[in-house]
């Protein structure tokens, strides 16, 4: 019986279908166990898989900690391969043409399926752009039931600003690294996710998404307007969508754009200290 997950209503199951392995889901996830098991919007799985020949490289980068390619095969489906900094074999996942089911075949990492978890974060990211839902790099919180996104370059400050929130005004961090948006009978919404990034800081939670914050360091707090078309290019910069030209990275940018169109964003210079929450909060409180 496999078990069954839900990340922003989209259901998935984990099984095993071949095989020794010794990995199971990390049991921070089982947060978001879905103990009905309806037909599932995706699949993983921890199997055996045939070889295939591949007809191209899609994707490489040795900027990851570990080195991350990905591969067509000649019959559609997809290879994502990782290898250590030494260049060592990694993980090995086969995803088929449809990007609804990922079968890790291969695991050299020794961390119990941690590695191949969090890995899986990205590859859902991909699969959910085909569910009008995409992932966006952000920390994402609750406040008095609005959801606000913090989107920045890393190291600017997001965590810092969005902590001081939770401090000074009992917001809800929902997720500390990453945002899955998801448009839900014609309503956008934000959710939690068990991906995130080294902040750790993730809740199965959805909040209706009132506004997206751009966050620049500045020597004052200064609030910006955003235009639609600016605030679509800033979310394509943050979008998880694949490299690669094609009806995935087109949904992708075409989800920034939407959201560019129907959810408020500013672009907020401010110092990371308490004053900036107290000019911020005026903002929030009256959208």
């Amino acid at each position: 019986m496999p078990k069954q997950l839900t990340f922003g209503g989209l259901k998935v199951d984990c099984l095993k279908t071949g095989g020794d392995w010794q990995s199971d889901i990390p049991l921070g996830c089982m947060a978001f166990y879905h103990p009905e098991n309806d037909k599932p919007d995706m699949v993983f799985n921890l199997g055996i898989v045939e070889p295939e020949e591949q007809e191209k490289l899609l994707f490489g980068s040795d900027d990851y900690a570990s080195p991350t390619y990905i591969y067509q095969n000649k019959s559609g489906s997809f290879e994502w391969v990782t290898r250590k900094p030494s260049g060592e074999p990694g993980l090995g996942f086969r995803i088929s043409p449809d990007w609804s089911e990922c079968t890790l075949y291969e695991d050299k990492t020794g961390t119990g399926g941690a590695d191949a978890f969090r890995e899986c974060g990205s590859m859902f990211a991909y699969a959910a752009l085909k569910h009008h839902a995409c992932v966006l790099h952000g920390v994402v919180m609750e406040y008095q039931g609005k959801g606000v996104l913090f989107t920045a370059a890393s190291g600017v400050g997001k965590t810092t600003h969005a902590r001081m929130w939770r401090d000074m005004e009992n917001a809800l961090i929902l997720n500390g690294d990453r945002c899955l948006c998801r448009k839900v009978d014609g309503k956008w919404y934000a959710y939690g996710m068990p991906w995130a990034g080294s902040s750790g800081e993730y809740i199965n939670r959805r909040v209706p998404l009132s506004l997206i914050v751009e966050l620049e360091r500045g020597k004052d707090n200064v609030i910006m307007p955003v235009t639609p078309f600016e605030g679509t290019l800033g979310l394509m910069q943050r979008v998880f969508a694949t490299a690669w030209p094609g009806k995935l990275q087109n949904a992708g940018f075409d989800c920034c754009d939407e959201l560019a169109r129907e959810i408020p964003i500013l672009r907020y210079a401010c110092r990371p200290e308490p004053e900036s929450v107290k000019v911020l909060k005026k903002t929030v409180e009256a959208i």
